[in-house]
This record gives C-alpha cells, structure tokens and sequence, in this order.
C-alpha cells in the first residue's frame, strides 16, 4: 500500500462504522453537528475559561503546550529539548510511513458511529513524542475549547520512547451556550521502560455530549497513570478507554465523576494484563439532582494482579449510581480482586463534625471532600497541587 494508502483505508472502514451505535451511553445523530459545523461560523472564545480546567497558557508557553478552539488548531509549541509537539495533519504530511504506525493502529474506526465520525470529519488533535530517555519535569498541557455549536473531534497521538517520562495535563471545555458533541480519539504508545502519567479534566455545559475514545499500549516494564475528572454540567458522557499492559507493565486509572442535573455519565476503563502486570481501577462518583452515572471497570488476563476500587455517593434520592465491576480471569496465575459500594453522606458524622463546631454545610463539604480522595502519590509533587485544586473544585459544586 502507497505512502497515503492507508489513509483511504481508514476511510473506508470509517464509512462503514457511520451505522454503528455504541454499547453504551445514549445514541446521537453525529451527522447533524456535522452540518452544524458547515451552517455556523466560529466562535469568539474567552479563553480565559480555560483555567477552570487547570490550563495554564501562560506556563504552558514557556515548555510545550496544544491549543485548539473547535476544529482549528490556534498554537502549539514545545521548548524543551527531546519533546515534540505538532498536529496530526503535520505529522502525517512530514512522514506519513511513521504516522501510518501510530494512527489507528490502537482503535478502530470501524468500532462506532463516533470514532467514524471523528475519522471522515475531524480536524486537529495533538502529537505528543518524547524521544528515547527523555524525562519531562513540566506537564505538557494540551487544551481542547468548543465556542460554537457542532463537532469537535481531534485524534491525538502520544509516543513515549524507551525510558521516556512525562506528564501531559489535557484541559477540555466549551462556552456556555453552545451545543456540541465532542470525540476526542486518543492513541497512546508506552515504550519499555517508560513512564506516562495522563490527566483529563472536563468541564462542558448542558446540552453538550461528549464521547473520548481512547487506547493505551504499554510496553515490558512501562507504566501508565490516569486521572480522568468530570465535575460540569454536561447532556452525556460516554467513554471506555482499553490499556494493553505487556510484561511487567503497571497502570493506575482513576475517574472522579460528578453528576448534575440531568446528565446521563457512562464512563469505565478495560485493563488486559499479561505476565508480571499489575493494574488498578478506581472511581469515586457523586451524584446529585436527577443525574445517572454508571462507573463500568473490567480486568481481564490470564496472569497478572489487578484491583477495582468502585464508590459512589447518592448526594439526592433522584440521582442514580450504577457500579459495574468486572474480572476475567482468563487462567490460574491471575490473581483479581474488586469491592463496589455506593451510600449517602452519614448523619453520624454530620453530626460529629457538628459538634466540632462546624455547620452542616462545611460538614458536608468535609466530608465529601474526603470521599473523593484517590491516591495522588504517582504524581510529581508539582502536578499533584493541579489535581487537589481540581479536586477541590469538585467538592465544592456537588
């Protein structure tokens, strides 16, 4: 197959996912954003809202950082020596043999009617690549903004190479009028050796849907971290990312969730563990007002540990939680646990903390506060203060 080839290749598959609606989460017409992307013109966005996400473009520009506003990439750079910051289209214009190694290789866009869409229609997503040794102090922040109404669908590319490290800090949001649908398409390649540490922090409004599609490969002795963070109003959320772990590959995958109003929120994580690998699954869900939230994990692997860690707290009786643990133990060396529980805030210690002398509302909030706590610890001391405040952030709107 020629330089391009491929690329009608994936065209066609694409073409034939269009008919396929996804497993999980509600179904949504792709092709009418689509239009609307060809009948409204771009927004003027306050990119200002940025920072709610933890963005921080200033920082961001004296390191490396991806900035996209709908489907046009506005700047991206990187200053530090042995990283690589472009565009996918870049990519693939400069060197379209070593782009058909990476770009939908992971996922397929055959699978559904989004990851087609994001192949036929979409524009921009970043490539992060971290060269051979390479080890990264600075989070490379990439931030995806919607300002106008339509699709948003970026497919981004990070390639760490043997020995690398590096955190990427991805901030997505949306103006507060508009009506969006938004497929971020990620693929991901842990080298042997490597480290990547990976935080999603969402915050979009209510009649925006959004749909990440995302796998990981990991390499022999490699590691991935994930914090994926959802505390706005948003119509739906529907992910399932996939991490392929080789030997002696480790992953820790977190999802704090908020649910509000009336948002449906279907979000889990799938591990496949081989030999020596080690993996962990772990959610924290509030739900409050009318919202639906279903944490889906599953571990599968004829060896290898891995661990589900799933919790969920009904903030209102409308609201709804659905844990949906699963293990696959596909032989005998595998070695698979999981515990799920979901409840309310104790009056108990409401009123404990009550006697301490605070009032019910901070009592709650401590509490809450509390619940959400996930281990931070494979963080870097300066990208743990990102998520705290996140975390903070979190809390204090449930």
């Amino acid at each position: 197959m020629g330089s391009r080839g491929w690329l009608e290749e994936v065209r066609r598959r694409a073409l034939e996912g269009l008919s396929i609606a996804p497993p999980y989460g509600p179904d949504v017409d792709v092709l009418h954003y689509v239009e609307l992307n060809k009948r409204v013109a771009p927004g003027r966005p306050d990119l200002s809202r940025a920072s709610e996400v933890g963005i921080d473009l200033e920082r961001a520009g004296r390191s490396a950082y991806y900035l996209q506003v709908d489907q046009r990439v506005l700047q991206y750079l990187s200053r530090v020596p042995g990283v690589e910051v472009t565009t996918v289209e870049e990519f693939i214009e400069r060197d379209p043999d070593l782009a058909a190694e990476y770009l939908w290789k992971l996922l397929d866009p055959s699978k559904d009617r989004f990851t087609a869409a994001a192949a036929l229609y979409g524009f921009g997503g970043f490539v992060v690549r971290v060269k051979k040794g390479v080890r990264v102090e600075e989070p490379i922040q990439t931030c995806l903004f919607m300002s106008s109404p339509g699709l948003q669908a970026p497919h981004n590319i990070i390639i760490l190479e043997e020995g690398a490290e590096v955190t990427v800090y991805t901030g997505c949001t949306i103006m507060p009028e508009p009506a969006g649908l938004h497929v971020g398409v990620s693929e991901f390649y842990v080298g042997r050796g490597a480290r990547l540490r990976y935080v999603m922090v969402h915050s979009w409004n209510r009649v925006t849907h959004v749909r990440p599609r995302t796998a990981v490969k990991v390499c022999e002795g490699g590691e991935y971290v994930s914090y994926y963070i959802s505390f706005g109003k948003v119509r739906s959320i529907q992910t399932f990312p996939t991490v392929y772990l080789g030997k002696g590959a480790r992953a820790y995958l977190a999802s704090i969730l908020l649910g509000l109003e009336d948002s449906e929120i279907d979000v889990g994580s799938y591990v496949t563990l081989s030999e020596d690998s080690s993996a962990q699954v772990v959610s924290r869900v509030l739900a409050r007002d009318r919202s639906k939230v279903w944490t889906r994990a599953t571990i599968s692997g004829s060896s290898g540990r891995g661990h589900i860690d799933c919790r969920g707290m009904l903030i209102h009786e409308t609201a709804q939680i659905y844990a949906v643990p699963e293990l696959r133990a596909l032989g005998r060396e595998a070695q698979l646990t999981h515990e799920a529980a979901i409840g309310k805030l104790s009056e108990d210690e409401i009123a404990y903390l009550m006697s301490k002398g605070f009032s019910r509302e901070e009592a709650e909030g401590i509490l809450i506060r509390g619940f959400i706590n996930v281990d931070l610890d494979w963080l870097p001391s300066r990208i743990r203060g990102y998520v705290e405040g996140i975390l903070n952030l979190v809390a204090s709107r449930a």
